[in-house]
């Protein structure tokens, strides 16, 4: 029999290192390469639908004082002034078209009654704005009467006026 002797394979050359350096950059390259895909992927667009909410305020009072009075009045005077201030705590503006008079006070009603002075209730249209979160003066003008026999106590004395004033935000 004949041997036959296999040469064995040459060894391997150690590898370089820019070879390495390579493979390296290569391997990175691909693994930040999967890792942005796999990001890109993660980030799909989502939709909803539902109820939003809205609310409505409540409408708050505005709020009614008398303030000193131009005194005016004095027996038989049918055109006296009625002086007031009103607060309006609502966020809008409101316009005040109409005024209705009511119960008269007196100051010292012992020595001038209040029934020696009444309101005229003709005198009720008007158009008053106050703004929103404001507080205004005014004036309605020629409704205040005091009677022909009012006696001398009546003098230097001050009258409430009940009023109730109708408007609607502006």
């Amino acid at each position: 029999m004949n041997d036959v002797t296999v040469p064995a394979a040459p060894a391997a050359a150690p590898e370089q290192p820019s070879r390495r350096r390579r493979r390296a950059a290569i391997t990175a390259a691909l693994v930040i390469g999967s890792f942005g895909a796999s990001v890109a992927v993660a980030q799909w667009t989502s939709t909803g639908t539902g109820p939003g909410e809205a609310r409505s305020l409540s409408a708050v009072a505005l709020t009614v004082t008398a303030r000193t009075a131009t005194a005016d009045l004095y027996p038989g005077f049918t055109n006296g002034d009625v002086y007031f201030s009103v607060t309006n705590p609502n966020p809008y503006p409101v316009t005040l078209t109409s005024a209705s008079f009511g119960a008269v006070g007196s100051s010292d009603a012992t020595a001038c009654a209040a029934s020696n002075v009444t309101t005229d209730a003709s005198a009720a249209s008007l158009s008053l704005a106050v703004g929103a979160g404001a507080t205004e003066a005014f004036t309605i003008a020629d409704v205040v009467n005091m009677a022909f026999a009012a006696p001398d106590g009546c003098q230097n004395k001050a009258f409430t006026v009940a009023l109730t004033l109708t408007g609607s935000q502006v």
